[in-house]
């Protein structure tokens, strides 16, 4: 029998999560992968949202932990770092907008991005929305980077232009990726401006 601990749970979540996808991930389908009993496992994890809590902090903290490493990251480098750790486990867009953000790294990007935007010159009474924006912006760019990669030959219909045929250009989703935040991020610096 396997020792339970929370990387152990960590892992063994990930890996179900980027065999199946989170619709497949049940606390039954985890015990069996970590040959353990149901119950076990429930004296570890209450149920799978506190799973997902785990698999979201998981990630925040491999985020700020790279964040660390880092002197002077901005919002750029801070978007460009969840993207990449996000793709890494399969779902986990879904997993952050399912779960409660208020977790302890996860509260730590959040007063790190919004600390960036007020460095940048957004006003208070924005920060909350701006910083919303450019989570979204990450959260739903890796999410349909996720999905187009599992679905290859999924076509948009033919009446679309055909520049259209693809939300993400799958060539190149690093260059769509940066092209998207920078569109964001003049944004941002426009209203700032314009407020002042």
């Amino acid at each position: 029998m396997m020792k339970l601990d929370r990387p152990t749970i960590q892992q063994a979540t990930i890996e179900l999560l980027n065999e199946d996808g989170l619709d497949a991930l049940s606390m039954r389908t985890l015990a069996k992968k970590l040959d353990v009993k149901a119950a076990s496992l429930y004296f570890h994890i209450k149920n799978k949202n506190d799973l997902m809590v785990l698999i979201s902090e998981l990630v925040s903290e491999r985020v700020y932990e790279r964040l660390q490493k880092i002197d002077d990251a901005d919002f750029y480098v801070l978007a460009h770092i969840m993207r990449e750790e996000l793709k890494r486990i399969q779902d986990s867009p879904r997993i952050f907008e399912i779960t409660f953000p208020f977790t302890p790294f996860r509260s730590r990007l959040i007063e790190l991005a919004l600390s960036q935007f007020r460095d940048m010159g957004v006003d208070e009474s924005h920060l909350t929305m701006v910083g919303n924006m450019g989570n979204n912006f990450v959260l739903s760019y890796v999410s349909d980077e996720q999905y187009f990669a599992r679905v290859p030959d999924q076509k948009m219909p033919a009446n679309l232009p055909e520049q259209l045929l693809s939300p993400i250009d799958m060539a190149n989703p690093d260059d769509a990726f940066d092209y998207g935040l920078d569109i964001f991020m003049a944004g941002v610096d426009v209203k700032v401006k314009q407020a002042k």
